[in-house]
């Protein structure tokens, strides 16, 4: 198929964007896809005209240029026309996950009013049913607006000026290690890093996307939202939780749009897995797909290729399959694997990595390996770097700290200088992940926060859950793994928490999780906990938040089920 053309030398901006879109492309479209599998669409054009209809509106709430407001709204149908009416009137938006109820343990809750009160106490803009609802000792009843609320006006004659080093978007971190930063994105960030992506995956409005991605994660909105904007593509959405409750709503869809860009991490992957091990497979065709963005955590080798085996079977290539790293504070996208190859997955001695911080290949089936990904090379705008703790720089091979730099990262946390100045060693963002160069490409080995330190050995948490799911009945997400110092050994003890009660066959489990790491690591875990499923925490992309579960167990909170899980062990 010949490509159309788009010219995007004159985007400075996000409005640029969208006004650039409308220009060339003004039919092109959004598609919102119901629970029901009801697709509702919108134009660009159609979009822009929306937007600017609303941004009176907000003129009349009294929200103005440079205010900050805060978008906690259930539907993206909703949601998008007002953060475009936002982007035009220079309003600072922040998307966060809307609060599902207000009587029981709320983190979406929790986190909206933790940064209600970062960002000054900004106007809150919730859905309709939310509004009626609503219930918060911290975010006042009349700073709460019902996007239904928000009325249509005539279009405005003029918009303000933009400049490319203004705040455009506030972008708060997950959390996966501790409490949400704001992280400041301007236009020129924003700009930058999708005209990177863009390059790099070779998008365009010949492309189709599709994502379930929710909008208050920077993939879903950086990268299936302002991304295929930029690009011109058709791009379709499915609210999250219509995925979790029907992951077939995304193959169905993907399949009969002919998508060619989507994108899924480990949590979305192990979703779909499931449900097709024990569902009948449908009569999908995913031979249109170019390229499925694997990112956003740690990726799991096993978990991607069991994905590429039960798709295969639809005309799925592993070349499509494409995994990248990045992070908030880099807007999104650090390095791509290159566009059209297979994942490229190499085994390293385990042992080398942990005590000499050495990335030594072995073959595949060695007892040391430990299998990591490639997640490429750095994309245009953006470069990164591995150094030791002092900042100075490691040569290939060597396992460091990860610093980027570039056009795409961020200029600070919003009002914490404190904290700016800690993430920054001069231009350098340190990234608070470690990992590696080999062979020109960059492998992520985790999270420095969550090395467990012991006998001089740096052991990575996420291996470890990697190596607890090769027993049966332990999966991906359903154990979670810490260490706390213990001042007498002068080490850390190794935590398990698992799915589980305190039953014989917990003990079990966790007896054989025990034999297991003495024989592949050499080590002895010293705390086993049983947990229930919904004990775990999660942030919004999937990611294990361990700080949380480690900080009640410093509490005491795990205590007593920790020593009757102990005594049950010893009894078997």
């Amino acid at each position: 198929m010949k490509k159309l053309k788009l010219d995007t030398s004159r985007v400075e901006n996000l409005w640029d964007m969208l006004e650039n879109c409308v220009e060339q492309y003004p039919d092109h479209k959004m598609g919102f896809i119901s629970d029901k599998g009801e697709t509702s669409l919108l134009t660009y054009a159609d979009l822009r005209e929306r937007s600017l209809q609303l941004l009176g509106g907000l003129r009349q709430k009294k929200i103005s240029s440079g205010d900050n407001v805060i978008l906690a709204i259930d539907k993206n149908e909703e949601t998008i026309p007002i953060l475009w009416a936002c982007i035009a009137g220079n309003v600072v938006p922040t998307i966060l996950q809307p609060p599902v109820t207000f009587s029981t343990i709320n983190p979406a809750l929790e986190k909206i009013e933790k940064v209600y009160e970062k960002l000054g106490a900004p106007m809150v803009i919730v859905s309709e049913e939310t509004s009626k609802k609503w219930m918060s000792k911290t975010v006042a009843t009349e700073n709460v607006v019902s996007v239904t609320d928000i009325p249509i006006t005539d279009l405005p004659p003029c918009l303000p000026e933009k400049e490319p080093d203004e705040t455009a978007y506030i972008q708060f971190s997950s959390g996966s290690t501790g409490d949400p930063k704001g992280v400041v994105l301007t236009h020129r960030n924003l700009v930058k890093n999708v005209d990177a992506i863009t390059r790099k995956a070779d998008l365009g409005p010949w492309d189709t996307s599709l994502s379930w991605m929710p909008l208050y994660h920077d993939m879903g909105l950086i990268g299936f939202h302002f991304t295929t904007l930029f690009s011109a593509m058709d791009q379709y959405s499915i609210d999250p939780v219509d995925f979790i409750k029907n992951p077939f709503l995304w193959l169905d869809h993907m399949s009969a749009k002919k998508v060619s860009v989507t994108g899924s991490p480990n949590f979305g992957q192990i979703i779909v897995n499931r449900h097709l091990k024990r569902k009948t497979h449908k009569d999908w065709d995913f031979s249109p797909m170019k390229v499925l963005f694997n990112g956003a955590e740690p990726i799991s080798p096993e978990i991607m290729n069991e994905f590429l085996h039960l798709l295969s079977r639809h005309h799925f290539k592993p070349e499509a399959m494409m995994p990248v790293y990045g992070m908030a504070e880099a807007t999104l996208a650090v390095t791509f694997s290159p566009l059209k190859e297979k994942p490229l997955v190499r085994a390293f001695d385990r042992q080398e990595i942990q005590v000499r911080n050495r990335a030594v290949p072995v073959p595949a089936n060695s007892p040391r390996a430990m299998h990591c990904v490639s997640v490429g090379k750095a994309i245009e705008h953006c470069q990164y770097r591995i150094t030791d703790a002092k900042d100075t720089p490691l040569e290939e091979k060597q396992v460091g700290h990860i610093q980027v730099t570039g056009e795409n990262v961020c200029p600070g946390y919003y009002h914490d200088p404190e904290a700016t100045a800690g993430i920054f060693s001069g231009h350098w963002l340190r990234t608070g992940d470690m990992g590696f160069t080999f062979e020109g490409n960059l492998y992520v080995t985790g999270r420095h926060k969550d090395i467990i330190f012991v006998r001089g050995q740096n052991i990575y948490a996420n291996d470890m859950e990697a190596i607890a799911t090769r027993l049966e009945g332990v999966s991906y997400g359903k154990v979670v793994i810490g260490g706390v110092f213990d001042e007498i050994k002068g080490q850390d003890r190794i935590i398990i928490f698992l799915v589980g009660s305190l039953k014989p066959a917990t003990a079990g489990t966790f007896l054989q999780l025990k034999k297991l790491f003495r024989e592949t690591m050499a080590i002895t875990p010293d705390v086993f906990i049983p947990v229930k499923s919904n004990e775990i925490p999660k942030t919004s992309s999937g990611k294990i938040q361990r700080y949380k579960l480690i900080r009640r167990y410093l509490h005491g909170e795990f205590d007593e089920t920790g020593r009757k899980m102990q005594a049950l062990m010893k009894g078997m």
